[in-house]
């Protein structure tokens, strides 16, 4: 099954659209894995968090991590149940997490781009100036643990940067994939938690740090109503 077959499965589809309230980083973890194995019907979830904190990929190493210094910064550490590299995720950044309960058949590389046009088409529509990457932009070494250090294709880029980190997990035929968008970078708490971190877009940079997550759901919903009828 395509991205565009599975887009039109969801025609009729009722989705649920929630705007949470800040949570702490395992919190957060806990309620989109939760929606990804309970959810009967397609979700767009926009959630903050209540503390700084690192998210680390399911299976990425984390012998890096200065755990001791992160709870001196007040930066808690969690892991994802999605993989990926390492995010720093800010109290009043805005984070999305989609969730699919039937993409059996739809290829991770092709739904994490379908899922990344509706989001760019989404702020597009908003008034952003972002555009989806169409090749890598990568840093020399491939071995840089944050997940912004890499625009994969069809990823969401603003300014030549990458805009949104995304990371994706799939369980017997369900879909989970969230990202997030960063309203303003704090560099100095970013080099110290992520030795090396290279820069990054942010909303501020574009001129949109006041963006509001109710804003970007109602867009999103449009977005997702003209691509499943036309």
């Amino acid at each position: 099954m395509s991205w565009v077959e599975l887009l039109g499965r969801l025609r009729g589809a009722s989705w649920q659209y929630l705007l949470d309230d800040p949570r702490f980083g395992e919190e957060n973890m806990q309620r989109d894995l939760a929606l990804l194995e309970e959810s009967t019907g397609p979700v767009l979830r926009l959630y903050s968090w209540r503390l700084p904190c690192l998210s680390l990929g399911y299976g990425q190493k984390d012998a890096w991590v200065d755990r001791g210094l992160c709870a001196r910064l007040g930066v808690e550490v969690v892991r994802r149940p999605t993989g990926g590299r390492a995010l720093l995720h800010q109290p009043d950044e805005i984070t999305y997490a989609v969730v699919l309960p039937d993409a059996a058949g739809v290829s991770v590389q092709e739904a994490f781009e379908g899922i990344a046009a509706l989001l760019a088409q989404a702020l597009a529509r908003l008034g952003l100036p972002v555009q989806t990457a169409r090749t890598h932009h990568a840093p020399s070494s491939g071995a840089h643990p944050s997940c912004l250090a890499v625009a994969a294709p069809g990823e969401v880029v603003a300014g030549g940067l990458k805009l949104v980190g995304s990371a994706q997990v799939r369980r017997q035929g369900r879909l989970l994939q969230h990202g997030a968008l960063p309203r303003r970078t704090d560099a100095e708490l970013l080099a110290r938690v992520i030795p090396g971190a290279l820069p990054q877009s942010d909303l501020a940079s574009i001129g949109f740090e006041n963006l509001q997550a109710a804003d970007l759901a109602r867009a999103f919903a449009e977005v997702l109503r003209q691509q499943i009828e036309s």
